[in-house]
């Protein structure tokens, strides 16, 4: 088994990381010699799945996958542990990566190359649990029916701000959309109700194809827990091209953050009606 690389693109790296550490602690990275994901599967985060990913030449460069796994390598990792030895790295002149072992135990090592005077190295060794490919086998994205509504969301650091102030409110977030554009979040309670209201929303095109004509009629509605849907809305860090959010009643909550090669998909739970 062998991993070995040569990262040209720290910060989005970091920012990546930084956005689906505020879902989970621990992650589970495979690697192919195309791509690299990160899945937070429902017991590491007590509810949300995150399934995530890019094309391995966004990040690296010179870079080797090797294992007799189809050359896939799956592992899991601390987040916070990858992001302290990223963020080491973000002033060196060249940063390598790369799968070890130290007294027989895996780990995942940065090699930072620091210009100076003379030219520094430091040396960061995250701790990895290597995943077996019957492990890896069984980690299965959800499976849920088709969504009665999708809809492309408006830009999340505005949306941001809404939540922050409704958190205050309600624990339970109401989100309503429909076919026409239309999307509205809410909070109440007995005494008070507060909404934030959009329109003129675009409906994504799936998979190449043209959306079905728009029945403005067709409406759904989730409730969902506020603070983990809070938590969703930190996928501006990666500036994401698109934002579609998928209603699925009875089921989830599905958005898929978008970027050239870059994808981050969150499955919030929805909450049972009161």
């Amino acid at each position: 088994m062998k991993l070995n690389a040569r990262l040209k693109n720290i910060d989005l790296f970091m920012r990546f990381v930084q956005t689906v550490d505020k879902i989970g602690k621990d992650a589970i990275v495979h690697v192919t010699q195309k791509k690299i994901m990160f899945i937070l599967t429902s017991d590491m985060t007590k509810g949300v799945q995150v399934w995530s990913g890019m094309d391995l030449v966004l990040l690296v460069e010179d870079f080797v996958v090797e294992s007799l796994n189809n050359n896939e390598i799956a592992f899991k990792l601390n987040l916070e542990n990858l992001l302290r030895s990223l963020k080491s790295g973000l002033f060196a002149q060249e940063v390598s990566m790369r799968l070890t072992k130290r007294n027989n135990l895996p780990f995942l090592t940065f090699v930072n190359y620091v210009q100076g005077k003379e030219i520094m190295t430091i040396v960061q060794n995250v701790p990895i649990t290597l995943l077996t490919a019957a492990q890896l086998a069984q980690l299965t994205e959800p499976h849920l029916t088709d969504p009665e509504v999708n809809i492309l969301m408006p830009p999340l650091k505005l949306l941001k701000n809404a939540v922050e102030r409704m958190k205050n409110i309600s624990d339970c977030l109401i989100i309503n959309a429909n076919m026409a554009g239309q999307l509205t979040l809410r909070v109440e309670t007995d005494l008070v109700s507060i909404a934030t209201f959009f329109k003129n929303l675009q409906h994504p095109v799936l998979e190449g194809k043209s959306p079905p004509r728009p029945d403005p009629n067709q409406v759904a509605e989730v409730r969902v827990n506020i603070k983990k849907f809070s938590k969703f809305l930190y996928s501006h860090q990666v500036s994401p091209a698109d934002v579609i959010c998928c209603l699925v009643e009875g089921e989830a909550l599905v958005t898929h953050v978008l970027l050239e090669n870059l994808f981050i998909t969150y499955y919030i739970p929805v909450l049972l009606q009161p």
